[in-house]
């Protein structure tokens, strides 16, 4: 870097250690990687891991700008000295990417790994055409998670765009594909898209393999201000590759 860094000049190092970490947690929740997903699949882990490119520039963007404005101490108006900003810097940067970065691996390994699955049950929903929606049970499960244990709904149903899992950080629910048989009632359906719909953040309001992504538009990372938003739709001049 050129020791410049700033929110208009992203630091490309940070970027590409952001999205190789993530890349890795695609391809272990995919069991692939580009050389060696089928023909079939290719597209799906393509499109992932160009969204992966979107949120490591949003992330970068980000945390920069807030890195950015610890130099101001807003409480009194002053510049910090150089110690105090390395000082909270490094708490504000060891969040980021300790903390946080450990939930967005997890939650990329497991969004991979439903997108991965999502494209068996469209091949084989000729045969198998329900799905079954499976929570674990036990003290920690959410009140997202427990109302929606045992529905079942064609695979075609619109309530997998919304309530197909991952539905929260460390969520640890699946579905489950089954033969044509009996279905939750359709008013039922209704009443547990509503409920746990309300308790759910948007940016888990979306089905990993049907929309080809890892990280919803809802994510905070990509709430982007309208003066920066020509920039953002640029990758925040961060390169996406060709060929991964």
């Amino acid at each position: 870097e050129d020791g410049s860094i700033n929110e208009l000049n992203l630091p490309v190092g940070y970027y590409n250690a952001i999205t190789d970490y993530i890349k890795r947690a695609v391809y272990k929740g995919f069991k692939a990687s580009i050389e060696t997903v089928s023909e079939l699949d290719l597209p799906l882990l393509t499109h992932m891991l160009e969204n992966v490119y979107m949120f490591g520039a949003a992330k970068t963007f980000q945390q920069t700008r807030e890195i950015s404005s610890l130099l101001v101490d807003n409480e009194n108006g002053t510049i910090r000295t150089s110690r105090e900003f390395n000082k909270i810097a490094r708490e504000t940067y060891d969040n980021w990417n300790d903390n946080w970065g450990r939930t967005e691996y997890n939650t990329a390994v497991g969004q991979s790994q439903m997108a991965s699955k999502w494209s068996e049950i469209e091949k084989q929903k000729d045969v198998m055409g329900s799905l079954l929606y499976s929570a674990i049970v036990d003290a920690t499960t959410s009140d997202i998670c427990l109302p929606l244990d045992g529905m079942v709904a064609k695979v075609d149903d619109p309530i997998w765009d919304k309530v197909s899992p991952l539905n929260h950080f460390n969520c640890r629910c699946t579905v489950e594909q089954l033969s044509d048989g009996d279905v939750t009632d359709k008013s039922q359906v209704t009443e547990l898209e509503r409920t746990s719909g309300g308790n759910m953040q948007d940016m888990f309001k979306m089905n990993a393999g049907k929309d080809k992504i890892v990280f919803d538009k809802d994510h905070p990372y990509f709430d982007i201000d309208k003066k920066d938003i020509n920039f953002a739709k640029e990758n925040f001049g961060l390169p996406i590759p060709e060929n991964d």
